[in-house]
């Protein structure tokens, strides 16, 4: 419970400042990626010219994460018809090749951006970050874990 009230404090101080919060605000993944915002500001101690250079680079990392996990389940959903569809090898091969180059592609991108992000930062800062970025997500994971935990389990037909 301690966790939660760390995490949405900041949140809930943004929203007592505002009027009526409106569809985007509502999504659990904007408020998510405010909270880490802001935390992340924290935690890095950024100046107003890190801030400015280093949050769109961080969401060009979190773009081109979403882009590959979209790509991704294009292909797993690909490969799954050619299985079903019992697709001769040398299809499967030319997927999974496609597939093994998209991987590629995404790690080639992700280092751009991160040596990108390692520019901006101070090696302390760039310590903290690595850290926070692996801490938030445990955090996260485990909130989510915790509420499906305590959800009524869903009817049956």
């Amino acid at each position: 419970m301690l966790r939660w009230l760390i995490l949405i404090t900041p949140i809930i101080s943004l929203f007592g400042q505002a009027p009526r919060p409106g569809p985007e605000e509502r999504d659990p993944r904007a408020i998510i990626e405010k909270v880490r915002i802001y935390r992340l500001t924290e935690e890095l101690d950024l100046s107003t010219d890190q801030a400015v250079k280093f949050f769109p680079k961080l969401n060009e990392l979190r773009k081109a994460e979403d882009d590959f996990q979209k790509e991704r389940m294009e292909f797993i959903a690909k490969l799954e018809e050619q299985v079903r569809d019992q697709a001769p090898e040398k299809d499967l091969v030319q997927t999974l090749n496609g597939f093994e180059a998209l991987i590629k592609v995404k790690m080639e991108k992700d280092k751009k951006i991160r040596d990108e992000l390692r520019v901006l930062l101070t090696p302390v800062q760039q310590a903290k970050f690595v850290i926070f970025q692996t801490k938030f997500e445990q955090e996260i994971r485990e909130m989510i874990r915790e509420i499906r935990g305590h959800r009524p389990p869903p009817p049956k037909d």
